[in-house]
């Protein structure tokens, strides 16, 4: 399955008072990643949504362990992978270490979208074959 690592840097304004990364961040940083991950598979979710029609892969499920703290100047890295995938949805795995010690491990689940007119609202949709080979280290 797909892996994506990246690097960042702890900014003083993702801090709290005590100089300790501000818990919310680790979620934009997840989200970021996500898209990181399908950069590296050669997607981009803006690319998804206009060829397939979905809009968009909306987390329906985190499960976080804080296993440590960051601070501001930390430079922490951000293992991603995709760890299943279903019909309409996909679990990625997230660690993040600093100096190699690990900080977070956090499991999300991903739900394709897309609107039904029928019924104006989004709903699951099965994932795109392009988005199953990217993951799944497979050319189409």
């Amino acid at each position: 399955m797909l892996t994506n690592k990246r690097t960042i840097t702890v900014e003083f304004g993702e801090c709290d008072p005590s100089g300790i990364v501000y818990n919310p961040n680790y979620f934009i940083w997840f989200d970021l990643s996500v898209h990181a991950l399908l950069a590296s598979g050669g997607l981009s979710l803006k690319g998804l949504i206009q060829e397939f029609s979905i809009d968009g892969i909306p987390v329906v499920d985190y499960r976080c362990k804080f296993l440590g703290p960051a601070r501001w100047g930390d430079e922490l890295l951000i293992e991603t992978s995709v760890t299943a995938l279903h019909r309409c949805a996909f679990d990625v795995q997230h660690h993040i270490s600093n100096n190699g010690a690990p900080v977070v491990d956090c499991t999300e689940t991903r739900v394709c979208t897309a609107v039904d007119p029928q019924q104006g609202r989004a709903k699951a949709h099965p994932l795109p074959n392009k988005l199953v080979a990217a993951f799944s280290g497979k050319k189409l």
